[in-house]
This record gives structure tokens, sequence and C-alpha cells, in this order.
């Protein structure tokens, strides 16, 4: 064999090698019920147990509970003002505790008097007031709901959606974006210093992004926007998660092992994502490193 030859075998192989490692996918968090509410604090993983209600935290040793919530079902995790807060999906409040499990108070209803019918998904802005969902019981329930900081009272800001399911902010902060999971859509809204949303549209319609050999429904569930700025979609169908870029072209399919996948972290150092998935009754987290692989 010729030393050419065999230096071009040489480099496939470490090649090869290079890519199933940065492509590996771990099991950081097992015998879960229904993982939800990926979130990192200070690099540190916080997420909930739908099943279990309870708020968790990664650490080395594992995850433990932080703060069980009973009658909550908790459903979605947001960090603001150094504390945590929790969309309580049965219980149809907002609770907030401490990043050590202290329960601080709780939303109870829209301004309107309005309770909320199944809070779902949160995000924080830098100012420390959070968006929210309430996803409904039938298709044009789905709510946004706006808490200013410091307010115990929220503002209703969209209505009429399908499931309306996760949230995120652009990074500037000018952009919110909603799952709407009866659509198998994610729509787009502009914000304003109040709080209120306007100029609604569909950003993306997943199932016509669908690469052909992707069949069925490709569901969104929870959202982020990374720190490189493209969007990052659990897809409760569809197989794991997608990445979209700014305009909402399909930029990175992943497959993630499990049958559905209702929510993700993504780590800014190192590169990594945090992404939940279910199996029949057995919740998992695994970790892995973002690549680019491409439909």
């Amino acid at each position: 064999m010729s030393r050419l030859l065999t230096s071009l075998l040489l480099a496939a192989t470490l090649a090869s090698s290079a890519c199933a490692e940065s492509t590996a996918i771990n099991v950081v968090a097992d015998g879960l019920g229904f993982p939800e509410g990926t979130i990192l604090v200070n690099q540190t993983l916080y997420f909930v147990d739908y099943q279990a209600s309870t708020v968790n935290k990664l650490d080395a040793t594992g995850h433990k509970v932080v703060a069980a919530l009973p009658g909550c079902g908790a459903n979605g995790l947001a960090a603001a003002n150094g504390t945590l807060w929790v969309a309580c999906y049965d219980g149809g409040v907002i609770e907030n505790i401490s990043l050590d499990g202290k329960r601080l108070g709780a939303v109870r209803q829209a301004r309107s008097g309005e309770r909320f019918n199944r809070p779902n998904d949160l995000i924080a802005n830098r100012r420390g007031d959070l968006y929210f969902t309430a996803s409904g019981e039938r298709p044009g329930e789905g709510k946004v709901f706006f808490l200013p900081k410091a307010s115990d009272v929220a503002e209703e800001v969209a209505s009429g959606l399908d499931n309306a399911n996760g949230i995120a902010l652009a990074a500037d902060e000018q952009t919110l974006y909603v799952g709407e999971s009866g659509t198998d859509s994610i729509l787009q809204y502009q914000t304003a210093g109040d709080g209120t949303l306007t100029h609604p549209r569909v950003f993306a319609r997943l199932d016509a992004l669908a690469p052909p050999s992707s069949k069925g429904r490709h569901t969104p569930d929870g959202v982020r926007i990374g720190p490189d700025g493209l969007m990052y979609v659990a897809l409760y169908n569809g197989g794991g998660y997608w990445v979209l870029d700014r305009t909402g072209a399909l930029l990175q399919v992943r497959d993630i092992p499990g049958e559905h996948h209702s929510n993700l972290a993504v780590a800014t150092e190192p590169p990594d994502i945090y992404v939940t998935a279910l199996s029949g009754s057995i919740g998992r987290i695994y970790r892995l490193a973002r690549g680019d692989s491409r439909y």
C-alpha cells in the first residue's frame, strides 16, 4: 500500500472518529416521568418533571429534587430576578420559587380576573418581565400572557391559538416566538416596551419544511433561541429537534432516541445541547454536542 493511500486512510479514520465523538449522545438524567422545562442557570441545568410535579437540578452526582409542587403539574420553567418561575399546567397558576426550592408566591389570574387555562411554558426578558403561554383545552383557546416584573397580575397579549406551547425571545428581544402545536407551526410577534404584541404572522410551518424522508407530523414543543441566534425546536412528534435560521428556513435535523421530545436547553460553553425524551413511561435527558447535521 502506498504511503499516500495509507495517509488518506488514516486521515479518513481520524475524521470519522472525531465526527462520532462530536455527535455522541449521552444520558445525563434517567428514570424520570415526563421531563420538561429545561433551562440553564449559571450553566447548571434545571428542569421540571410534569408527572412527579417537581423542579429538579442536575449536578455532578446526578439529578435531585429542588422542590415538590403537588397539584401543580409542573410543565415549564424560567429564571428571572434570581428566582425560578414554574408553569403549573394542572394547577392553572404560575409559581415563584427560590433556586433552592422555597415557595415565594404565585400568580393566579389575569387582569380580567380570568384563571390561566393550562399554563405551559415561559420566557423572561433581560428586565425580568415574563411572557408565558396557556395552551387551552380546545383549538382557539390558547393564549399568551405578559407578567411585568414585580407584578402579581398578568396581561393577556395574544389569543386564538391552537395549543400554545413553547415560547422564546429573539436576542434583541424585539421578536417573540410561540410554538402552536395544534397546527405544527411557529408563530412570530413583534414586542413593545409595555409587553404588548403586534404584527402576528407564521414564522414557520414545520410540516411544509420537513425533508422528503421525514413523514408524519412535526409538532413543536419547546422552543429556544441559541447563543448563535438560531432557533432550536424540540419536536414532540418528529423524531428529535430541528434548527431553523433567522428566516425560518430549516438548517439542521437531529434525530434523538425516544418517541417524544418536549424541550431543550442550549449551552454556550461548551457548545452542547440538552434534550428531553420520553419513551413509553420512561423519561430521560440527553446531552450532546451541537452539530451541523443537515438533511
